[in-house]
């Protein structure tokens, strides 16, 4: 069997006949759709019969993706366009909208890291971090939430372990996608009389496209080398589908994921203590002096981590 057969079959897997929750023939607009994590939810998406708008800001890999997904027998629509571009996400929304008449399904999956200290972190760097990975999918979502109410559609975010606890050495992506989580829930309480479902996927540690690239504390281009992960990008994929399919809040990856989660919230010293002892530890998050906790070790030996 084919990896698209493969996909295909996955994705009518995940697909839950309740109310709600049968994908084919929605319209789903996928922001960073043509690579990593996006491209596969794009993949599962198209498989299960729904009709995709990808965007992306390299216009050539996005329409040979998309290519690739019509060969396939999916129906997607590339559209080049850039998150931190007002005006190109009000034309992504308007261009899907025409295409296909509607639109049912938005998945803000468009999003960057970053290695640094805030002390190392020029502003410019963490205001690009908050652009990309906040503000953009705030603009998507203020441009497509008349079509979604429309629809009593999904909104769906796709956030990141940070989301739920800072962690050190990557504050400017952490607020970011903490701010997710805090704009995620005021826009579940402003649409729950709208049939709008509004959900989160925290994804742990998750396989990257080959030259990968990150921000460094400077804001330039740096390989993004991690020497394990937790999830695929098809395992995630599927649960960005069963997100949308079951119509979840929140969704929290990995069982390294789920108990990092329990432990935030009810023992937040010392979780806050054991992050700071691994970071210290690791040095995957950047020099951060004088970030030591009191109590805890100076660096020492090398452990595997990183953020995703």
């Amino acid at each position: 069997m084919s990896k698209s057969q493969r996909s295909s079959t996955a994705a009518r897997r995940e697909v839950s006949p309740r109310a709600g929750g049968r994908v084919q023939d929605r319209v789903v607009l996928i922001t960073g759709g043509g690579k990593g994590i996006g491209r596969e939810i794009a993949r599962l998406f198209g498989a299960a019969g729904a009709r995709v708008a990808i965007t992306g800001r390299d216009a050539e890999a996005l329409h040979r993706q998309a290519d690739e997904f019509c060969s396939l027998g999916y129906e997607v629509l590339a559209i080049p366009a850039d998150v931190t571009d007002r005006e190109a996400c009000r034309a992504a929304v308007a261009q899907t909208v025409a295409r296909f008449g509607r639109l049912d399904v938005l998945i803000n999956n468009a999003g960057m890291s970053m290695r640094g200290s805030f002390r190392e972190t020029s502003l410019e760097t963490f205001q690009t971090m908050m652009d990309i990975n906040f503000t953009g999918a705030v603009t998507m979502t203020h441009y497509a939430l008349d079509h979604l109410i429309a629809a009593k559609g999904s909104v769906v975010f796709v956030s990141s372990l940070v989301g739920l606890k800072g962690l050190p050495g990557v504050a400017p992506y952490s607020a970011a996608k903490m701010a997710l989580t805090a704009f995620s829930e005021s826009l579940r309480c402003e649409l729950w009389r709208s049939g709008v479902h509004v959900g989160v996927v925290y994804v742990s540690f998750t396989e990257n496209d080959p030259g990968k690239t990150m921000y460094d504390a400077q804001g330039n281009r740096v390989p993004l080398v991690r020497d394990r992960n937790s999830s695929t990008q098809e395992e995630v994929a599927r649960a960005v589908v069963r997100t949308v399919s079951r119509r979840r809040r929140a969704v929290v990856l990995t069982p390294l994921g789920k108990m990092a989660a329990l432990l935030y919230t009810l023992f937040p010293a010392l979780s806050e203590r054991l992050i700071a002892r691994f970071a210290a530890r690791s040095g995957m998050y950047g020099s951060t002096p004088g970030a030591e906790a009191p109590g805890v070790e100076a660096p020492g030996a090398d452990a595997n981590g990183g953020t995703p």
